[in-house]
């Protein structure tokens, strides 16, 4: 599926950009500069390729679609635009620009990992002038680069690189250019350059708590830290535990539940209520486990598993029991599921053992030759938004998660705007 496009590019791409450390331009603050606040930052410019009119106002809470998007030009600093559209009218309602600081890491290595360098793998400048085409649009993101922004979409958290020390600090960015560290902790001058990465906004936190991971010397396993940005406490760093490694295959961590807990399994999906989350455990293949019940860290070799079919790719969850996949490019075709999405009923899972056939409902869609990617799916999980393709001929559908449901084709001219580039984060 075109869908996983994401998924299959990741390690060429990680070894294409590895040289490529930073954006252009901007003012910012520091990873040596104390709390790095600074409000002086660039004046916003909206990248060319959007293609739509620039507007400012607020996300609204409910009723809009989502999308994020980066654009790194070789001499412009590099901009990330969160766009809201009515995915009614298919009119732009919201739109909002960041303009990074220079420091800013914009790639993903093995040495920091940061969600931003999904999001902006796509904006990179391709020097072979060989960009491939027929891939097809990026799939509905992952809940981590959503995380990058906070609940309204006023602060985006990034990791900047200290270009002598090569320390890196999580900090976050306004669209105004201010600049703030997430850990404010004083060190002594002889201290490590510090290697934090990985920082994402606890959901529901108001956009006061930021996660992050940092290792330091003789640390086996990473250590992942939340800050409060405000408060008598803000700066000063809480403790949450190991997690796992980060890589390529693992390329980060995702927070769940309430209070938030960070899962460094990859692929994840939690469901609504924020108990369960399905995803990819390193060399145990996809599963179901349950989230901790408090602000934690669980990885890999202490989750309980319980193990979804093995041709699922998770993209959500259709309500707290149920997961809705997709298929997965390490499974034999199955005629009847390629192309198409379906539901599993987690009720029916049991930890350590093979799902049961019962668990697993018939195709949503009519089965055809069509290439389709899932670009969303609704707050109530009742609704998907997918990209099928023919050829050249590319056109947008929305269909009930249910199984047999009839694809309705969405005619209004605004959405090939809505869904030509970068990644739709939420449907809220």
């Amino acid at each position: 599926m075109r869908g996983h496009r994401h998924h299959r590019q990741l390690a060429a791409l990680a070894l294409a950009l590895t040289a490529m450390l930073t954006g252009c331009g901007g003012e910012g603050g520091s990873p040596g500069d104390g709390d790095g606040s600074d409000g002086n930052g660039p004046k916003e410019k909206k990248a060319a390729q959007s293609g739509t009119p620039k507007g400012t106002g607020a996300f609204s809470r409910k009723g809009v679609l989502v999308r994020a998007w980066c654009t790194v030009p070789a001499d412009n600093p590099a901009q990330v635009v969160v766009e809201a559209w009515d995915p009614a009218s298919w009119k732009q309602v919201a739109t909002r620009t960041f303009t990074l600081p220079a420091q800013t890491v914009l790639t993903e290595d093995n040495e920091v990992r940061t969600p931003l360098g999904e999001l902006c793998k796509d904006g990179m400048p391709d020097p072979s002038g060989m960009a491939d085409e027929d891939e097809g649009p990026n799939a509905f993101a992952e809940p981590r680069l959503r995380q990058i922004f906070d609940d309204d979409y006023s602060r985006i958290a990034v990791v900047l690189r200290d270009s002598e020390t090569e320390g890196t600090r999580a900090a976050v960015v306004t669209p105004k250019g201010r600049t703030t560290m997430v850990n404010r902790s004083k060190k002594s001058d002889f201290a490590d350059a510090p290697a934090e990465q990985h920082p994402v906004f606890a959901p529901g936190s108001g956009g006061d708590e930021v996660w992050y991971m940092t290792k330091g010397e003789g640390d086996k396993k990473p250590r992942i830290f939340s800050s409060t940005l405000s408060g008598p406490k803000a700066g000063v760093p809480s403790a949450h535990g190991q997690g796992d490694t980060l890589s390529l295959q693992r390329p980060g961590f995702t927070l769940a539940g309430k209070p938030a807990s960070a899962l460094t399994a990859a692929v994840l999906r939690p469901s609504p209520d924020g108990r369960k989350a399905a995803g990819f455990h390193e060399m145990q293949g996809m599963n179901v486990v349950d989230v901790p019940r408090r602000p934690t860290t669980q990885r890999d070799d202490d989750a309980p598993l319980m193990p979804l079919p093995g041709g699922c790719m998770p993209w959500g969850w259709t309500d707290n029991t149920t997961v809705l996949c997709g298929e997965r490019e390490t499974t034999e075709d199955d005629p009847a599921r390629k192309n198409n999405f379906w539901t599993v009923d987690t009720t029916r899972l049991r930890r350590g053992e093979e799902a049961p056939e019962s668990a697993t409902s018939e195709p949503i869609l009519p089965r055809t030759s069509r290439d389709n990617t899932l670009r969303a799916l609704s707050a109530d999980g009742r609704q998907m938004i997918i990209t099928s393709r023919q050829g050249s001929r590319v056109e947008h559908f929305r269909v009930a998660t249910e199984p047999g449901s009839a694809p309705e084709k969405i005619e209004a001219a605004g959405v090939d705007d809505a869904l030509r580039n970068g990644f739709v984060l939420e449907w809220r």
